[in-house]
């Protein structure tokens, strides 16, 4: 353990399940050496957040192969305290043998409950809250300024967290996906040892369920946005992926097969999957109550839904490969207000026609509009776009140099200013000039430009390069900049530029994040 004699050395605590760690985590690690004397990762026995998190001498043996350095130590005191780790008593335990001042490290995510944590007037005695802004996750003014009233400290770091999630590094296990999200030797744990696989039978089934390829690929890419959906919600995220994996399992099968065990009384035809569902779920995999009835009800809802009902019914409804008009209105309004989610998302469905009329789902309608203000002012386009970009990977400062152009693109427009931007890098000696077509990968652009850069000058002169270039082709200027040394992020709308040094472009790897294989392209003069 530390023992710094400088009192006024600063000490990030960076704690969590690390179930499993994940190259996010290692990204934070890396940005808190940066801006702190000290850092410690603090693996967790029990969350008290989550369930208990398996083979804690696993995830620790991990931890210290991919975080610990000169400056970060992997310690081991919550894993051998045992039971729930509550933030205040380690907070308590360090502040006893170490020198400095204390910051605790959380996500975006965590601010809007961090009134509720086990002691909170006491841990704020103790540290100070050290916030990493996270993708999708935007400070709700209103929670940072209660929190400011009970004097809870909270400084919000100068880099912002990638796209990553443990979740979603597990259900990428379980639908056997390559690997994207985690260090080698993560990933050996998982195919030496079966590690970090809560999901597997469930995926596995699909298949014997009579599940076509397509059906599993909506189900996979359900399964991560119920995982979204459930932490902006507060709502467990193990049981929000098992019902979304499951949501679909009896679409396949003959409602014949069902008769005298189901009831499917009131669910048009198209939606006895949901109950059918339900019934597997229960009978083979003995899941909750309430993960059966979010899977009975995911196609027509009802009256006086669980958040766990709703959340199955809008994952299902606003995963990224759906194919309507107001998709992208709908992903924003379901990060935010679920009830006005749920709403408008019943009267679309209903507008659709994509099932015929059903009681369940106009009592629902009935229901959702009792709770919502008819004169509430829904989310306008433009603060759908806002919000759309607040999901961006990465900390993008507003460009105070020049006023912007704002125009709207279309896609040859969009991927034009994608090819003059890698043409002019190659121009100027940039290396290894990649243009990553992000095809509904993301909100956050159409595409990537990726490039490298011998030295930190070089990167620098590069974005003069482009800045120059696309401002007397297109008469545009980037709308947002994020200028670090080593690496240089240039947004503008539809294309993201990147230039980094080659030590960090190595490191940050990002093209592991967004390319499979057939979207990216390497620029050739």
């Amino acid at each position: 353990m530390m023992n710094n004699s400088a009192k006024s050395a600063k000490i990030a605590i960076f704690g969590g399940s690390f179930n499993p760690p994940h190259f996010g985590h290692v990204d934070i690690v890396k940005n808190l050496e940066r801006y702190f004397d000290h850092v410690i990762v603090m693996p967790s026995y029990i969350s008290p957040f989550k369930a208990e998190q398996p083979d804690s001498s696993a995830r620790f043996t991990l931890c210290k192969k991919v975080f610990a350095s000169e400056k970060t130590e992997v310690s081991r005191y919550e894993i051998a305290k045992k039971g729930v780790s509550y933030s205040v008593d380690t907070a308590a335990y360090l502040a006893k043998r170490v020198q400095g001042e204390l910051y605790w490290v959380i996500g975006s995510e965590e601010v809007k409950r961090l009134e509720q944590w086990h002691e909170i007037d006491k841990l704020k005695m103790l540290v100070t809250f050290y916030v990493v802004p996270r993708p999708g996750y935007v400070l709700d003014e209103a929670v940072v300024k209660s929190l400011k009233k009970r004097k809870i400290k909270i400084k919000i770091a100068k880099f912002a967290g990638l796209d990553i999630s443990s979740t979603e590094a597990k259900i990428n296990i379980a639908f056997g996906k390559p690997n994207k999200y985690l260090p080698s030797a993560v990933y050996a744990a998982v195919e030496k040892k079966g590690l970090f696989n809560p999901y597997g039978n469930y995926a596995r089934d699909l298949h014997d369920y009579g599940l076509n390829y397509r059906r599993i690929e909506h189900t996979y890419r359900t399964a991560i946005r119920g995982a979204e959906l459930a932490k902006i919600y507060g709502a467990n995220v193990n049981d929000a992926v098992i019902a979304c994996i499951l949501h679909d399992i009896a679409k396949s099968q003959n409602p014949d097969d069902y008769i005298g065990k189901v009831d499917i009384d009131g669910f048009p035809v198209q939606t006895v999957h949901g109950p059918i569902g339900a019934y597997i779920a229960k009978t083979r995999y003995g899941v909750s109550d309430e993960i059966s009835q979010a899977i009975k009800y995911h196609s027509t809802a009802r009256a006086n839904m669980t958040v766990l009902d709703e959340i199955v019914y809008l994952a299902d409804k606003t995963e990224h490969g759906r194919n309507y008009n107001s998709l992208g209105r709908m992903r924003v309004l379901s990060n935010g207000n679920k009830d006005v989610a749920m709403l408008e998302a019943l009267k679309e469905i209903r507008k659709l026609q994509e099932i015929e009329p059903c009681t369940l789902s106009e009592l629902a309608i009935a229901y959702y509009e009792t709770l919502v203000d008819a004169d509430s002012v829904y989310m306008p386009q433009t603060e759908i776009e806002q919000a759309e970009q607040t999901s961006s990977p990465q900390k993008i400062e507003q460009s105070k140099e020049k006023p912007v152009k704002q125009f709207v693109s279309t896609g040859d427009e969009i991927k034009d200013i994608a090819l003059v931007s890698a043409g002019e890098l190659s121009l100027h000696k940039a290396r290894n000039v990649d243009i990553v077509s992000l095809n509904g990968k993301t909100i956050v652009a159409d595409y990537f430009v990726i490039a490298s850069a011998s030295s930190t000058t070089a990167v620098k002169a590069l974005m003069g390069y482009v800045e120059d270039k696309l401002t007397k082709q297109f008469g545009i200027n980037p709308n947002k900049r994020d200028i670090n040394a080593e690496w240089i992020a240039l947004d503008y709308g539809g294309v993201i530029i990147h230039i980094f040094t080659d030590k960090t472009r190595e490191f940050y790897n990002i093209e592991r994040l967004w390319a499979d294989g057939s979207n990216i392209e390497r620029y050739e003069d």
